[in-house]
């Protein structure tokens, strides 16, 4: 029977294969028409869609590999062979990116067919009768990537540092902000959404308002402390360019103007500008979580239009006195934090689980975004140049080259599987240490940073200064996290926790 069954089933098979080259017959036509030009890729994309759309990720892929196939051997010279001149390159790369976000599109919409077609034949559950999470416990391995996440800050705000070149922004579209955000928005929902399930809203709203009342003031008074170093330097070293970047400058301008501008949030000086933004999408939160339980759904498309809109009409809140907006601007980041905060929700209720095409994609992303930032892995310089352009990556706006970078390798490593087994791992307790104190953790790192930069911007940069500032700051942090974890322990007073 198994003999009988096996040409049919080889039919089978290869028969999305075969329809999708006969797919490619008019686009090879089409270009031989038009002539060989430097993005000739394009031509054979809607082949690339329609076999993605028909026959699903994998035959996607393979559409890509032959299209790459098909253009690089019949339409570059030398013909009938596989090489590339480094100027196309780029070309390719941007064909290869544009396939995988449309395939992104097309799988999200068929998860989206399936999960509400599962809805209609499988009504949820009630929340309590949900696997959940116990209530207010945070996942371990949430707080171990929120403790890598904050290292990574405190090496990236220190620019110019030996171990900068080793951190995600330099093998990818997307970087720490995006992940701190995310995180944030993670620990909301374990925190806090089964309370605002079970009715308990004004409790959640005061809490968080509480919260918001307590960033804003570590945002003042870790403004008015990197102030203060970067003034100690700039004086002790004789160098006043220190107060000259960042919007320290009004400070010596006008110190009552500045002061007045720190208040009101509308004035932020560099590398100490994202707990305003955090205070801003706490405001949205039970909005957020009102949505997500009537679906979550209905609530990341509520922020997706918010997110569309303030990118079309240019939306965001102004600074004062300069004249501007938020370097990160809350109606597009609340986006990322809606992402954040659904996922946490679906991992309260045992429910988030990533398809093996999502989690391939994931790694495409993560692969493409790689093999742009590096210049091809260092095999062909200009790519980056050439394809940045198209990607958008404002960071002010949370562009969209940066939110499907973060998004996909999100991804990737949820759908590997690792990050219990990491938490698991005696090592990792330092970073699940820090996560769980994330807010003392952050002022503290904000404050050596700023004291490392000016170290490093006086001309103090040997190798073994970079070494102390970066290993014996992070090994101050942990000794922070531990004491507060300590005093915690012994009933002691709190103090501020992430």
């Amino acid at each position: 029977m198994n003999i009988q069954s096996s040409p049919s089933q080889l039919v089978k098979t290869i028969r999305p294969y075969l329809l999708t080259a006969f797919l490619f017959v008019p686009c090879y036509f089409l270009q031989a028409y038009l002539g060989w030009h430097s993005y000739s890729y394009f031509v054979f994309l809607p082949a690339v869609v329609l076999a993605e759309v028909l026959f699903g990720f994998g035959i996607g892929l393979f559409a890509i590999l032959l299209t790459a196939t098909v253009v690089t051997f019949l339409f570059i010279q030398p013909f009938y062979t596989l090489w590339l001149a480094p100027a196309q390159l780029p070309a390719l790369a941007l064909f290869a990116l544009t396939a995988i976000l449309i395939f992104g599109a097309c799988e999200a919409v068929r998860l989206l067919i399936d999960y509400v077609a599962d809805r209609r034949q499988n009504p949820p559950r009630p929340v309590a009768a949900s696997p959940a999470v116990k209530p207010n416990q945070r996942a371990i391995s949430v707080d171990m990537w929120r403790g890598f996440v904050l290292c990574t800050i405190f090496i990236n705000h220190m620019p110019g540092n030996l171990f900068e070149v080793i951190t995600s922004r330099n093998f990818g579209l997307s970087d720490s902000a995006e992940a701190f955000v995310f995180m944030s928005g993670v620990a909301m929902a374990l925190a806090y959404g089964r309370k605002f399930n079970a009715g308990k809203e004004a409790d959640v709203s005061l809490a968080l308002g509480k919260r918001a009342l307590k960033l804003y003031g570590v945002h003042v008074l870790m403004t008015l402390a990197g102030i203060a170093i970067f003034s100690a330097g700039a004086l002790h070293w004789r160098m006043p360019d220190l107060m000259a970047m960042h919007g320290r400058d009004l400070y010596t301008q006008d110190a009552s103007t500045f002061l007045l501008g720190t208040l009101s949030l509308g004035h932020q000086i560099g590398y100490f500008n994202i707990l305003p933004l955090y205070i801003a999408l706490i405001a949205l939160v039970p909005a957020l979580f009102y949505l997500a339980r009537l679906h979550i759904g209905v609530m990341l498309a509520a922020s997706a239009v918010l997110y569309g809109l303030a990118r079309y009409y240019g939306w965001n809140l102004p600074s004062w006195p300069i004249a501007g907006g938020w370097f990160f601007n809350p109606f597009t980041w609340q986006f990322m934090m809606a992402i954040g905060i659904a996922v946490g929700l679906l991992l309260q209720q045992g429910r988030l689980a990533i398809s093996k095409p999502l989690f391939a994609l994931g790694g495409l992303i993560v692969f493409a975004g790689a093999f742009v930032v590096t210049n091809g892995f260092g095999l062909s310089f200009g790519v980056r140049e050439a394809v940045y352009g198209w990607l958008d990556l404002d960071k002010t706006n949370l562009g969209l080259g940066r939110l499907v970078h973060f998004l996909g390798m999100a991804s990737f490593i949820y759908g590997l599987g690792i990050s219990p087994k990491l938490a698991s791992l005696r090592v990792m307790q330092p970073l699940i240490m820090l996560g769980r104190h994330s807010l003392l953790v952050f002022f503290l790192l904000s404050l050596l940073a700023g004291a490392g930069q000016v170290v490093l911007m006086t001309g103090h940069d040997s190798l073994w200064i970079q070494i102390a500032l970066v290993c014996g700051g992070i090994a101050f942090l942990c000794a922070a996290a531990k004491f507060s974890e300590a005093e915690k322990a012994a009933g002691g007073p709190v103090m501020v926790r992430g």
